[in-house]
């Protein structure tokens, strides 16, 4: 289990948020108030299966949807009131994304494809503190900074795709089944070096997950359901 320190103040949450879609006349109700909170420092798993709200979810927490009803706040700020390009903002100062798939830059080399994320926060007026090539080294990819992405295993793009987010220098990092795609030997070491980069940069952590095991190393596990909480546990 990830050791994160005593939690301080709310980072993140939501306040009785549902997310509604509509197909035609159909009413989709993809998140129904939904309470979380995200302390500074602290890790949370959201399980379940698929079609039951982990990504929106996550895309509430990091403000890449408002929600239809209820609210979302970063840092005591009510993010869901935002503008996109006030979300956008914010969002730069502190959220960075895990997923799936690494979304790596194709034609760019692994050091590129930090670099370039490097780049793009500190264009957004954040202090970058560690360079790609020392987060490549942490991420044990110190001698595949000129590979091209096709040129790695998917574990190895998942450490990019680590490297990458620690370079926005994050206090939030949120991780959608970043995963699910992998081997369980590989996801197994991916999973140790995530648990290893919190420890020793103390962001806090949402990572959405379909599978209980990997929930379980977490501090806190939320469980949902068709769109709705359905259970909190703590490890």
């Amino acid at each position: 289990m990830s050791v994160a320190t005593e939690p301080a103040a709310d980072l993140s949450s939501c306040r009785g948020a549902s997310v509604i879609y509509r197909r035609g006349e159909a009413e989709v109700r993809a998140l129904v108030e939904v309470d979380l909170t995200i302390a500074a420092g602290e890790s949370v798993a959201l399980q379940g299966p698929s079609g039951s709200g982990k990504t929106t979810l996550l895309h509430l927490l990091g403000g890449l949807l408002v929600p239809t009803a209820g609210e979302v706040l970063w840092r005591g700020e009510v993010l869901s009131s935002l503008d996109a390009a006030s979300r956008g903002r914010s969002r730069a100062g502190g959220i960075a994304y895990v997923l799936q798939g690494s979304n790596l830059l194709p034609t760019f080399s692994v050091f590129e494809n930090v670099a370039f994320a490097a780049w793009v926060a500190e264009r957004a007026g954040l202090l970058v503190r560690h360079g790609p090539s020392e987060l490549l080294q942490l991420v044990g990819l110190g001698g595949k900074g000129a590979a091209l992405p096709s040129e790695i295993s998917g574990g190895e793009a998942q450490r990019v795709a680590l490297a990458r987010a620690l370079a926005q220098s994050p206090e939030l990092l949120l991780c959608d089944e970043p995963t699910g795609h992998l081997d369980s030997d590989t996801a197994s070491r991916v999973l140790d070096l995530l648990e290893a980069l919190q420890e020793r940069f103390g962001f806090s952590l949402a990572i959405a997950t379909h599978d209980r095991g990997v929930a379980d190393r977490w501090n806190r596990q939320v469980r949902l359901g068709d769109g709705r909480i359905v259970a909190r546990e703590s490890s």
